[in-house]
């Protein structure tokens, strides 16, 4: 009876311990995801904010949610990337963002999962003593109950084991499973904290196989991954501002001279200076769309117009207009199209940016001397598709980033030394591969160092409409 009594109290203290264990990692997240808003907002870097959140959401099974909100109620961030730049109305989220300290809810879902009870937890974020904005994240109750239960029935599982091995010793036994189970989690909660204090290199070590193991390797994970998105994003400062500054240091030098000219020497040398400050101007506006095409596309709202069009024009106008630029870094560009090549199902402004990035990435990366080719051809193993190579004979890519130059942001290292202005923001594949899966198609890439590099993609053509039809065509 002794044994049961204390088996019945030892489980409530227990449950207790893991309810408010799950509420101090609760006020952790949210308190980590105000820091990284207020570093979002201090740098005006939404994307980085944006992924932090797609962290936090995939990260636990807990949050039904997680968003930030500036301080006129918009929507900065959001783990639903279809609510993003909406306003919030909704009573719970009024009173976040009305909140001077940290705000705790409870209230009944009515949409996504109706009669789900929803934890809202919101901190605001102040710069200085002005309001800038409010974290939240909403937690399952349902879900955590669910977790709770399970951590509950295994402890209970221990302890009978146990009690039936050792009467005597089954109060101690119980303790120290207590103890046992307790300090993994303290330790996962201290870890949570660092790493939201953004001491990235944080590792928590617990020593076992159980869901508790297994979520200190996803913490773990995520810190790794947090670094990794702080690299990126200094790198991607970094070439921001070089992609910005050079060319309009261009234009106001242009600018200025001109200024400084009389009518005469104006009309010796003015066009070639307006030309120059035009190209540099266009450089601009192409780094822009990239910008702008990268946040679409992240957000799911980049739409294509697929129509039947003739590859091969699409690729003499392409590679004309690169060949002044070909010309003038002393760069052989080669066009070996099939000559039975059908047409493709495609959206043609959409497949001109895909080959413009992969011609502009093959001259930056080859030196004087070398050769960009691009060639077409029907696919041997499925008729279906032709695939489009682009190949160079520039300075390759080593094994170990072949995986990730379609990533957001990745550059690879080390080619700053080796090929002159090679600085990029990271965008240019990510942009290729997504146009061309919006197609039905696969891209990929081949290299060897010092061997140079081949893109490849694939469209879907004529026939493969033909062939489906009868389900509503591609």
């Amino acid at each position: 009876t002794m044994l049961v009594t204390m088996s019945f109290l030892f489980m409530s203290f227990e449950k207790q311990h893991l309810i408010k264990e799950s509420g101090e990692n609760q006020i952790a997240l949210v308190k980590s995801l105000a820091s990284v808003g207020r570093e979002a907002l201090l740098k005006n870097y939404d994307l980085f904010l944006i992924d932090y959140i797609k962290t936090i959401k995939e990260g636990s099974k807990i949050v039904s949610y997680a968003l930030f909100v500036d301080n006129e109620n918009r929507i900065l961030a959001h783990s639903n990337p279809e609510l993003l730049r909406q306003t919030i109305t909704d009573p719970v989220g009024i009173r976040g963002q009305a909140t001077q300290g940290l705000l705790v809810q409870t209230y009944q879902e009515v949409s996504d999962q109706p009669g789900q009870e929803i934890i809202d937890v919101a901190f605001p974020v102040l710069l200085g003593k002005e309001r800038k904005g409010t974290a939240r994240i909403g937690f399952s109750q349902t879900v955590l109950e669910q977790e709770i239960k399970e951590s509950l029935g295994k402890t209970r599982r221990h302890i009978l084991i146990v009690a039936l091995g050792a009467l005597i010793l089954g109060l101690s036994g119980a303790f120290i499973l207590a103890a046992t189970v307790t300090r993994p989690i303290n330790v996962l909660v201290k870890g949570a904290e660092l790493i939201g204090e953004g001491k990235l290199d944080t590792k928590i070590r617990i020593d076992r196989k159980d869901e508790l193991g297994w979520l200190a390797g996803e913490f773990n994970e995520m810190a790794e991954r947090l670094k990794e998105l702080d690299q990126m994003k200094k790198d991607f400062v970094s070439s921001v501002t070089h992609e910005l500054r050079s060319p309009l240091a261009i234009i106001e030098s242009y600018i200025n001279e001109m200024l400084e000219w009389g009518t005469q020497e104006f009309l010796e040398t003015g066009v070639d200076s307006l030309n120059i400050m035009k190209n540099n101007a266009i450089r601009l506006s192409y780094f822009i769309n990239n910008l702008l095409d990268s946040s679409k596309i992240e957000a799911g709202k980049i739409e294509i117009e697929p129509r039947l069009i003739d590859l091969a024009p699409l690729v003499t106008e392409v590679v004309t207009h690169f060949m002044a630029k070909a010309e003038k870094e002393k760069i052989d560009l080669k066009v070996e199209l099939a000559i039975d090549l059908p047409r493709v199902i495609a959206d043609a402004d959409k497949i001109r940016q895909v080959l413009a990035n992969l011609l502009s990435n093959g001259i930056k990366f080859t030196p004087s001397g070398g050769t960009v080719t691009i060639t077409a051809q029907k696919m041997i193993d499925n008729p279906e598709f032709i695939v489009v190579k682009v190949s160079d004979t520039g300075i390759g890519i080593p094994k170990e980033d072949l995986n990730k130059i379609f990533d957001r942001f990745h550059q690879v290292k080390g080619v700053k030394e080796k090929v002159k202005e090679a600085k990029g923001t990271g965008l240019g594949l990510f942009i290729v591969k997504s146009i061309v899966e919006l197609h039905g198609g696969k891209v990929w890439a081949e290299s060897k160092l010092g061997e140079g590099t081949t893109f490849m993609f694939t469209l879907p053509v004529e026939s493969a409409k033909i062939k489906n039809k009868s389900g509503g065509g591609l």
